[in-house]
Formats: structure tokens, sequence, C-alpha cells
């Protein structure tokens, strides 16, 4: 019973690869250049191709500068990867496009703490208290 469980699940799993495979091939359709990059690495971090989506999200970035959504998940991504510097550089951006943006200032402030520089994540984190006061963020030290 339990082979034909596993194989069964097996096969969900390999259908599910597939569907990712062909939606990543439709989204090189998209004619928004933009756009089919930005879908194209959601894409990819769902089938762990976690570099490939950093490419990805670059092009996207490439191609408008300032499409928010590709910019925090390149700096969550980097974070992620523990690229901090990286993660950083694009957060910023980001909230200086969006400063409200409560989950890149989020990001940021985790980012900053990683790199050391306390200041600025002491910053960030009383920027979010002052948007978001029922949000509790606690920065340790390492």
């Amino acid at each position: 019973m339990s082979q034909l469980t596993s194989s069964g699940a097996e096969n969900r799993i390999r259908r599910s690869v597939w569907m990712f495979e062909d939606l990543e091939y439709s989204l090189t359709l998209v004619p928004d250049e933009a756009e089919r990059h930005y879908g194209l690495a959601l894409v990819q971090v769902m089938l762990g191709k976690f570099l490939d989506a950093v490419k990805s999200l670059k092009l996207a970035v490439e191609a408008d500068p300032q499409h928010l959504r590709a910019l925090s998940l390149l700096g969550e991504l980097h974070f992620k990867l523990g690229g901090y510097e990286q993660a950083a550089t694009y957060l910023e951006q980001v909230v200086n496009l969006e400063p409200d943006n409560i989950t890149a200032i989020t990001w940021l402030c985790m980012a900053y703490h990683c790199l050391g520089q306390k200041g600025k994540a002491l910053a960030q984190q009383s920027l979010l208290q002052n948007i978001a006061p029922d949000l509790v963020v606690t920065l340790h030290n390492k």
C-alpha cells in the first residue's frame, strides 16, 4: 500500500513540476518585458531555482527600474541567500520608492542587523513602529 501512495505522490510532484515548466515556457511569450521576467522569477522560485530567479528579477529591474515587486523579491532572495549587502541595496530602493512598504522595511531592518549596522537597523525598526504600531520587531544581539 505504501508503494502505491509513494508512487501516487511522486506522480503528483512530477505533474506539478511539468506544470511549472509549462508555465515557465508560457511566460516567455508575455509582451511586457518586466512582467515577463518577474513572472518567470516567481515560477523559478517555486521550482527552487533561486539563482535563476535572481537573474530574471535583475532583467525585470533592467526593463523597469521602478518595478517594486521585482526589487522587493530581489532583496528578499538575496537576504535568504546570505547576500545581506545586496539585499539592503535593493530594499533601500523599494523604501525610497514606497516609504511605507512594511515588508521592505522589515527585510531592510533585518539586513542591516545582519550586516552589523545597528544604527540603521534601529532607524528602520523605529520607522516600522511609527507606520505599524501593532507590529513587533525585536532585534537580538548576535
